[in-house]
């Protein structure tokens, strides 16, 4: 008797119990990090609240789930080579899937890089703090704008209210953009500084030069990551401000850096402390040079220490004085804050004001007609005064604030009744901060926090010229409705200031006035963010009963609510309408499988069932315990709906229905949790319909089954590890045994398949690189394709079944942005994928020829001919609807570039396009009949005709 096979079988029994061994000795290991990180958090938390901030529940607890589980560090480093790696072709699709065949020409086997249809939200814009009128319009109407997430964007001309924002290109979804501006002396170059430090959710990539007005950029200005002594991370990330001083012809280019943490403990989370400071280049950013004489005291030693001040803001006076303001060094020891500095030549710097807080953000506003006046609107002193206004007439010589004995500036005050009379900010002075003087009159100011004012005369009264809703006492004001929290006040500087168009950036995106002078009016603002798409979501979900002719999407979103998306999509592909579902943060979000019903999520435990228009709070006596995005679990078919509580412990809420009105939230308890442990997602079963059969996740990477789940005598049991870390996704197969995990830490293997139920578990990750990988979607139609979305996008894989698969990058123009989550609706064959900061994309497995539209437009016979093309195009259109369309053309930068009226169904058209990428727009008396891109590969005629 040959005994081979039983010694094999024991080996391999002995390989996988030596596995696990290893994977617990992980998680332990695990553990000691998550103590020390919460130990580590609870300083950061004090140090943050003498700093006038708030902590941030969400990158705190997202740097927890993606950190490397063996040194405690994020390796976002890495992100921008695989951004590189993925624009130069490294992850190229080979073939194509007919999971998201949509617009790929699966029938045809061709590939292109656009299989993914834009849905919204069509006019709900994002947090914005960048915005600039390009210098080289003629006119005096193209725009710049730059999303926190999402972007740099350009619009033709924004005072018309149907004009969309288009994205430059992909290339710029997944960066955080803080400022931008350009060369006097060579209006075609423009500086974009990258990373947001008030609020750290974006990291960003040093600054981006461009010579030819947007068409083409080149990253400059990148310090090497590495790591100091103490575990501090070095380099630059976060750049505040650039400006472009021309001193005798020469371009003078200062940029404002300044370090921050990422919400964490950890020194890791310390992001570039070492590296602020004000730095120049006058060779056109080849190279940049540190200020050394504005270097902040070491309250230690009490001497100058080698950490530059941390730089706000930068401006260039009338005279051609260089200043500059300062705000917070992470750095509990450097007294950075509450500065503002003057110089003549650019190189040596005199202190002109101290708020005596080192804490302090300064931001502040110069007159372009006189070189003495100044005016300045800081964080206060201290929690008596949170914030204070400066005015000086002497060029900082002296200076009158708003906290005199007997004070000729004053301080707006809101009619708000939530916001303190000494505070129209409500304690957000550190996140939203803006003011700036009318540059034709520098008596008229514009201040804003949480709403805007105006003052006529030097800040000696103000005006309060937008509300941010009707509540609290406000409905009354007879003002615009502007969305709450400032960031960005911009003049229209065509024909020397002439039009009096203002621009406004704030967490609703952008608002637009057509005349400052009846600005305080209730038409004084309008809102401008038609297809400005850069929403910040968590979370996505299908209606499982709609179609995509007439779709509709319930998606939640950072700082704008929950909203339903729906209707039949227009021409751009988007969805017509959109209804808000609730306020806030909108988190996670469910549908009952006969819609009877939806989900919808604000901060931590407060879930809401929404039914017939109305909302009813699931969680009314529990409301503080979850996490601040909390995981959520519906059985659809037993209408039991489970929510994270703490611990290894959830709620469970039984009879849900559309004629609920009140919920009674019961315990559920998984297991014994170990140090640090949490509950990171859970899924029901579709396939146990009589009752519930929950799996649960964690960050330590441990696995649960919970059958009857629904009842009081539910039943976990722990499966195996598929490894140490955090388990971002579980999904199913084609039954309960297979089963799919991914995991969101750095340096991890984050993909995992079971074929036994979770009893044993098999690698997946193939060839992805080292990026967070935090939802994933398996084809039923064909089980060796399956996506993941990651911190670079969407990507996918045709040989999941294999050892190792091979995955590409199928995001295509989504961009490689951070996908939060994916959902699939199999009665349509339509995928989701839900972004953070890029909003709402689907497609679906069709077999349609090579196209750039979408399923309504091909239903409606509105396609561009040939896609690619060599420069010349056809348009076809539904001559039953439209006689003709007048088209326009815009290229790779925003630029409009051809417009041809009267066009008629296949006529041709266009002109001998240079290869790239463009936008044509088709529109039949104020409708638009077509919007989207098409391709030129080469030039009629050209050598490669």
């Amino acid at each position: 008797m040959k005994l081979y096979p039983i010694a094999a079988v024991l080996f391999c029994m002995n390989m996988y119990a030596q596995q696990q061994s290893t994977i617990e000795t992980n998680q332990k290991h695990l553990q000691e990090l998550y103590v020390k990180y919460n130990k580590d958090l609870k300083k950061v938390h004090k140090n943050a609240k003498k700093e006038g901030i708030p902590p941030n529940a969400y990158n705190e607890e997202d740097y927890k789930r993606t950190m490397d589980p063996v040194t405690g560090r994020t390796n976002f480093e890495g992100l921008l080579k695989i951004n590189q790696e993925i624009l130069a072709g490294k992850y190229k699709a080979t073939q194509p899937m007919s999971f998201i065949s949509n617009n790929q020409g699966s029938s045809t086997g061709k590939i292109v890089n656009e299989p993914w249809v834009e849905r919204g939200p069509y006019s709900v814009g994002g947090r914005t703090r960048a915005i600039m009128y390009d210098p080289n319009d003629a006119t005096g109407k193209r725009v710049f704008a730059g999303g926190v997430s999402g972007g740099l964007w350009v619009n033709q001309d924004p005072s018309v209210a149907t004009n969309e924002w288009m994205p430059l290109s992909t290339f710029w979804a997944n960066t955080s953009v803080s400022c931008i501006t350009y060369d006097p002396n060579n209006p075609q170059t423009f500086y974009v500084g990258t990373g947001e430090a008030p609020t750290t959710d974006a990291i960003g990539s040093g600054i981006w030069k461009t010579t030819d007005g947007g068409t083409t950029w080149t990253q400059i200005f990148t310090i090497p990551v590495t790591y100091s002594s103490n575990g501090v991370r070095n380099g630059n990330f976060y750049i505040n401000d650039i400006k472009v001083r021309n001193n005798n012809g020469v371009s003078e280019v200062y940029a404002g850096v300044s370090g921050s943490y990422v919400g964490i403990s950890f020194n890791d989370g310390w992001q570039g402390l070492s590296q602020a400071g004000l730095y120049k280049s006058t060779d056109g950013g080849a190279t940049f040079t540190k200020n050394s004489n504005l270097l902040a005291l070491n309250t230690t030693t009490n001497t100058t220490s080698t950490t530059g001040y941390s730089i706000q803001q930068i401006e260039i006076g009338a005279d051609n004085s260089l200043w500059v303001s300062t705000r917070a060094s992470r750095f509990s020891n450097i007294d950075s804050g509450g500065r503002i500095f003057k110089s003549a030549d650019g190189n040596t710097f005199n202190e002109v004001y101290n708020v005596l807080n080192s804490g302090s953000r300064v931001n502040f506003t110069l007159s372009k007609t006189d070189a003495n006046k100044v005016y300045a609107f800081m964080q206060g002193a201290g929690t008596t005064e949170p914030i204070r206004i400066t005015k000086s007439t002497d060029g900082g010589a002296t200076w009158q604030a708003t906290n005199d004995s007997s004070p000729v500036i004053t301080l707006p005050t809101a009619t708000d009744t939530s916001i303190p009379a000494n505070d129209f900010t409500r304690g957000q002075s550190f996140y939203d901060l803006v003011i700036k003087t009318d540059p034709l009159d520098d008596n008229t100011l514009y201040i804003g926090g949480i709403d805007l004012f105006k003052s006529t005369n030097g800040g000696g009264s103000w005006a309060q010229i937008s509300k941010w809703s009707n509540n609290n006492n406000m409905a009354a004001l007879q003002v615009s409705t502007v969305h709450a929290d400032q960031h960005a006040i911009v003049f229209n500087p065509y024909n020397n200031y002439a039009t009096g168009q203002m621009l406004f950036g704030n967490d609703g995106g952008i608002y637009y006035a057509a005349n400052k002078t009846n600005i305080g009016s209730v038409g004084g603002f309008a809102v401008r963010n038609t297809r400005y798409n850069v929403t910040q979501f968590y979370s996505a979900t299908l209606n499982p009963i709609k179609t995509p002719a007439n779709e509709e999407i319930l998606a939640g979103a950072q700082d704008n609510g929950s909203w339903w998306m729906y209707g039949a999509p227009l021409a751009s592909n988007f969805l017509p309408n959109i209804q808000s579902a609730s306020g806030g943060d909108g988190m996670m979000t469910e549908y009952d499988d006969q819609d009877n019903y939806e989900i919808a999520s604000y901060v931590y435990n407060s879930h809401y069932l929404l039914t017939n228009n109305t909302y009813y709070l699931i969680s009314s006596a529990n409301r503080n315990y979850g996490h601040f995005v909390n995981e959520i679990a519906l059985d659809r078919i037993n209408d039991v709906f489970f929510s994270y509580r703490s611990g290894l412990s959830l709620f469970r809420t039984s009879g849900l229905s559309a004629t609920a009105t009140s919920f009674t939230n019961n315990t559920v308890t998984v297991g014994t949790a170990q140090n640090g442990e949490q509950i990171s997602w859970m899924k029901v079963s579709p396939y146990t319909t009589a009752s519930s059969t929950l799996f649960v996740g964690t960050n330590l990477g441990r696995f649960f089954k919970v059958t009857n789940a629904n009842t009081t005598s539910y039943s976990p049991t722990l499966l195996t590890s598929p490894a140490a870390g955090t388990i971002s996704d579980i999904e199913f197969g084609a039954n309960e045994n297979e089963i799919l995990v991914t995991l969101s830490n750095y340096n991890l293997t984050s993909v995992f398949y079971s074929t036994d139920g979770g009893a044993t578990w098999q690698n997946k990750e193939g060839n992805l690189p080292d990026m967070p990988v935090r939802t994933i979607l398996r084809n039923p139609d064909d089980p060796n394709e399956v996506l993941v979305g990651t911190e670079m996008g969407v990507w996918g894989t045709t040989d999941f079944l294999s050892a190792a698969p091979n995955w590409f990058s199928v995001t295509g123009n989504i961009g490689n942005i951070k996908i939060t989550n994916l959902d699939y609706r199999p009665s349509t064959k339509t995928v989701l994928a839900c972004s953070y900061g890029r909003g709402v994309w689907t497609t679906q497995n069709t077999t349609s020829s090579l196209s750039t539209v979408d399923t309504k437009s091909r239903k409606d016979k509105n396609i561009i001919y040939p896609n690619p093309s060599k420069g010349i195009s056809h348009l076809k259109f539904d001559t039953a609807k439209y006689s003709n369309v007048d088209i326009s053309i815009v290229d790779g930068a925003g630029r409009l570039i051809y417009t041809k009226k009267n066009v008629k169904s296949d006529e041709e058209f266009g002109q001998r396009l240079a290869p790239g990428t463009y936008i044509l727009k088709a529109e039949s008396k104020g409708e638009i009949v077509y919007s989207g891109n098409f391709l030129v590969l080469g030039r009629v005629g050209g050598d490669d005709d």
